[in-house]
């Protein structure tokens, strides 16, 4: 009898499933083939969840539905920075902080929020890729089994 693993609580399988479909949905998008990346600059090494042959197209992906909790507010501002940085360092021309959710993009479009400022002038665009249904009942699934 063969049995189906049960995921450890931790696992973030449905996230880096759901990250993967965001990243090709950007692509579809934008118009360029992106692929996660391990880039070097000034003899550190950035990894970005997708960018184009040439790093003129830099794109995290944020895989969360609904609210956000603990220190999930702080990754979108760690990815945010690492964009900008990196953007600055590869001269990119388009950065790109994607999200699955409402509140995500709600939460990076705060009205006299220093952080929407900030995504704002460093040029960050922000953009939400609708996941289908069943991804996202995957992710809300996942979310619930990981209490966060």
């Amino acid at each position: 009898m063969t049995s189906t693993p049960i995921p450890h609580a931790s696992d973030s399988l449905e996230q880096r499933t759901a990250e993967a479909a965001i990243i090709a949905g950007v692509s579809a998008l934008v118009g360029v083939p992106l692929a996660p990346a391990r880039i070097p600059i000034d003899g550190a090494r950035v990894e970005v969840d997708g960018a184009n042959p040439d790093n003129t197209v830099l794109v995290e992906a944020y895989a969360r539905i609904g609210a956000l909790k603990g220190a999930q507010p702080r990754k979108l501002a760690s990815d945010a920075f690492k964009l900008a940085w990196a953007g600055q360092k590869l001269n990119a021309t388009r950065l790109i902080i994607a999200v699955a959710g409402v509140d995500a993009e709600n939460y990076l479009h705060r009205p006299g929020a220093w952080l929407t400022a900030a995504v704002r002038d460093a040029g960050i665009e922000v953009i939400r890729i609708d996941l289908d249904d069943e991804m996202r009942a995957s992710l809300v699934a996942a979310q619930s089994r990981q209490f966060r």
